[in-house]
């Protein structure tokens, strides 16, 4: 299955969130979202859902239209930072979750409140930030849809909490294959290249990038030496950004780069990209 977000506009009256977006995910795969902070990751993510809707574009399952299409909508899950339950508690939200989806499953949150240590019996609006998470990350795991996408599913949660949050984004992956996508958006880059197959990285409302994980992290090279040196090592590279401590130059670039003496080339991982092509 094919999800595609075709030249996708959003406008906030003066604030231009989304600039004609287009990208695609598919069942299979476990992508990365990546943007700072106001990139339009949220803004982008409740358009696929239909709970806010562009001023350009559309956004289509298998070729067709997901606007107003209940049948199509059931097959995509948003996990986000909204509460909609009150002062409901979590077993009285998984009730409610197995009556709007009858392939919710329901003892399976019940095991996972156990794994995670949930008190199911505490009102939703009183749990911790961590908590609130780890409820609304069981929500997502139960759930049938084929498209799973996270928006900061870690937030609030501690070290053992995000290390099993990830098992299981992979066991489940691993266990259901072709039949689901999981779309991770999150500000903590290390911790999702690890699993995540591709990234999309966009900024200021636009992509900038999309690719396998390895293939980005290996299209930047940092170039440490001399500035002199290094600005003629990187002459017929594209210069992402640079620094400079003492008399010890770094640029982060992509392209060729001239193997000269006196300079070193090095690899870059995902998130040291990221900020390089996202802080300017």
């Amino acid at each position: 299955m094919k999800l595609e977000i075709n030249n996708i506009s959003k406008d906030f009256k003066s604030v231009k969130a989304l600039d004609d977006i287009s990208l695609e995910f598919e069942t299979g795969k476990i992508y990365a979202l990546l943007g700072r902070n106001g990139a339009g990751k949220s803004t982008l993510m409740n358009i696929i859902t239909n709970r806010i809707f562009p001023n350009k574009g559309t956004i289509t399952l298998d070729g067709e239209n997901v606007y107003n299409n209940d049948e199509l909508m059931s097959k995509i899950y948003l996990m986000s930072d909204d509460d909609f339950f009150g002062s409901i508690n979590s077993l009285q939200a998984f009730k409610m979750a197995k009556h709007f989806d009858s392939n919710f499953d329901f003892n399976y949150a019940l095991d996972l409140s156990k794994d995670f240590e949930l008190n199911i019996k505490t009102d939703v609006n009183k749990l911790s930030t961590g908590y609130f998470s780890i409820f609304k990350v069981i929500l997502a795991f139960c759930s049938s849809s084929n498209f799973i996408l996270f928006d900061e599913p870690v937030l609030g949660l501690d070290a053992p909490h995000r290390d099993l949050f990830y098992k299981l984004l992979l066991s489940t992956f691993l266990e259901k294959q072709d039949n689901v996508c999981f779309v991770v958006s999150t500000h903590l880059i290390d911790e999702i290249s690890n699993i995540a197959q591709e990234a999309i990285i966009i900024n200021k409302g636009k992509k900038i990038s999309q690719g396998l994980v390895e293939d980005l992290s290996a299209s930047v090279s940092e170039v440490v030496g001399s500035k002199e040196l290094v600005e003629q090592a990187t002459k017929n590279a594209k210069l992402l950004g640079s620094t400079k401590v003492g008399r010890v130059y770094s640029a982060f670039v992509t392209g060729d780069v001239e193997k000269i003496e006196g300079i070193s080339i090095n690899s870059v991982d995902l998130q040291r990209m990221f900020i390089e092509i996202t802080k300017g």
